[in-house]
């Protein structure tokens, strides 16, 4: 009888053990899927957005704040705003058209 249990504790620990060492799931994939959507962000010059955006950042919503930083997103043809208005900072998204982007 203690054969048996202790063959039975061998199989239990020996399972126990195998599944602790099972490959967690990788988070490199979701990194890959990041550092990609980061790469076609490139920083620009306020200057350098399109008339439509400036349009859009001369409007009385944003009238007091500041073109802290302008990123353009390639392959979405976005563009990105870091905007601060004392203290206060915050980032919009823009289309080409100027339009806000939520």
């Amino acid at each position: 009888m203690k054969k048996v249990m202790f063959a039975l504790c061998g199989l239990v620990f020996g399972v126990v053990a195998a599944n602790a060492q099972a490959a967690q799931p990788s988070n490199n994939a979701v990194a890959t899927e990041q550092t990609a959507q980061q790469d076609d962000k490139v920083k620009i010059k306020a200057e350098e957005l399109p008339q439509t955006v400036k349009t859009a950042l001369e409007g009385e919503e944003y009238r007091g704040w500041l073109i802290n930083a302008a990123y353009h997103h390639k392959t979405a043809d976005t563009f990105e705003v870091e905007l601060k208005n004392g203290a206060e900072t915050k980032t919009i998204k823009f289309d080409k058209e100027g339009k806000k982007i939520s």
